[in-house]
């Protein structure tokens, strides 16, 4: 996740300053707008209005392109919510994936401490490491809206107590990522460890 903000911070800087240089070229460069004296018309005729549409349309470009993005990775926080446990009942990919971690979609069945039972659904990312270990029957942590019960964040998923079925699947899985170079040496070994301390 850092490595992504870091992008986004250099995208960011690099975007400010390459608007800033065409700013500066279109009003005081050798070949800057003369607009003194013309008239809207004739600005448009003349397609000198062409270069100061080019910046609004670029910003409007990059945020329809960058907000879906921040939306996942800084979701909006639910003023005064409820924090509650909630039990998985069913898990599927949603075919969005940051950083290599994908964006799983869970339905959940949300048990409060005051009131009946509900479900919900909700979308969270989870890391490439644990992805597999999030199955139904896992417990969440998660925060609703009391006023809108369906509007819910996932806070944290508990699956440390998770077992799997199958530990050769995920020793071969692991490696797999490790060969790619999907994972640092030292995620590769932490895994590892985990993995083998479940047996």
């Amino acid at each position: 996740m850092k490595s992504i903000r870091t992008i986004f911070v250099l995208a960011g800087v690099g975007l400010v300053v390459s608007l800033g240089f065409a700013a500066y070229m279109i009003f005081w460069g050798p070949d800057r707008l003369d607009l003194a004296g013309k008239s809207l018309s004739q600005l448009l005729k003349s397609g000198d209005l062409l270069p100061l549409l080019v910046i609004p349309a670029v910003l409007i470009i990059c945020a329809v392109i960058v907000l879906p993005f921040l939306r996942i990775m800084f979701p909006s926080e639910i003023k005064n919510g409820v924090t509650s446990h909630a039990k998985i009942l069913k898990v599927w990919d949603t075919g969005v994936s940051i950083n290599d971690n994908p964006q799983v979609g869970l339905l959940l069945e949300v048990s409060p401490a005051s009131g009946s039972p509900f479900q919900a659904e909700a979308k969270t990312l989870v890391s490439r490491l644990n992805a597999a270990l999030v199955q139904p029957g896992v417990t969440a942590e998660v925060k609703y809206d009391p006023q809108k019960p369906l509007r819910l964040q996932v806070l944290s998923l508990q699956i440390k107590g998770a077992v799997s079925t199958d530990t050769a699947a995920r020793l071969e899985e692991l490696n797999g990522l490790h060969d790619k170079d999907m994972i640092t040496e030292e995620e590769y070994r932490q895994k590892r460890e985990e993995i083998l301390k479940a047996l």
